[in-house]
């Protein structure tokens, strides 16, 4: 039996292991070259597979695992805004930004005086 010349007309065995990676190889060749004759512009294994209804279920799913695990593109939106106004003595802190090296930002707090507010 010639491993890799070995073809069934019906398709690979039901046991992955009764082939050699030389048999699923021209298997694989095979089927492309068939596939590919009858229609230059039909669809891949891969793009059929991502057309069809499990292969969008477990697209979206990815989509969700991913949108989990690093969150959305909305949430990593970051909003400056400046303000024309004079720092007012009374605070219990003060912001210093630094617009330019962001790590040189700081926040003061001063000295409680006792009285709650």
């Amino acid at each position: 039996m010639d491993p890799v010349n070995d073809s069934r007309d019906d398709g690979p065995p039901a046991d992955a292991d009764d082939w050699t990676d030389e048999q699923w190889l021209a298997w694989l060749k095979t089927s492309d070259a068939t596939l590919n004759s009858d229609d230059a512009d039909a669809p891949t294994v891969g793009e059929r597979a991502a057309r069809s209804s499990v292969g969008q279920a477990v697209g979206q799913a990815m989509m969700g695992m991913a949108q989990a695990i690093y969150g959305t593109k909305d949430d990593e939106l970051i909003i400056v805004a400046e303000g024309d106004s004079e720092p007012i003595d009374d605070r219990p802190f003060t912001v210093r930004l630094d617009f330019d090296n962001p790590g040189q930002s700081s926040v003061v707090f001063r000295p409680s005086d006792g009285n709650a507010h």
